[in-house]
């Protein structure tokens, strides 16, 4: 029971900061404000999750959800949230994994969403 509850808090507690950061991130104004924000999320990510965008740069965008999955407290909410966080830093950039995220989100959920359906069209017909 311990055990769950410690994964529990982890998975909330990743969520909370990729809410933050993706809140940092819309609330940019400037190209200036930008390039400091990326800073600020690759240092996020590198301190909690052990990784950055440059090793996420490694990664194909076939294997993006495994290497996602294998992270502790990533759940289809969380995994979520750092897909909108991708497409904020760089919508050009990350397309094709923000795209893998959103589909194997749709695939693993049971509820449909209209917001992601929408993200996903936006991506592909950009």
């Amino acid at each position: 029971m311990g055990k769950e509850d410690h994964l529990t808090r982890q998975i909330n507690q990743l969520g909370f900061v990729l809410k933050k950061i993706l809140e940092k991130l819309t609330g940019i104004k400037s190209n200036d404000g930008l390039s400091e924000r990326v800073s600020e999320v690759n240092f996020k990510l590198k301190e909690l999750l052990d990784f950055d965008l440059e090793i996420l740069d490694t990664i194909s965008d076939e294997n993006i959800i495994e290497f996602l999955t294998q992270k502790e407290g990533f759940n289809y909410s969380n995994i979520e949230l750092f897909a909108d966080i991708l497409i904020k830093i760089e919508k050009e950039k990350y397309t094709n994994k923000a795209l893998q995220i959103y589909n194997y989100v749709n695939y693993i959920t049971a509820t449909f969403s209209f917001e992601r359906d929408l993200k996903i069209k936006e991506l592909m017909f950009k």
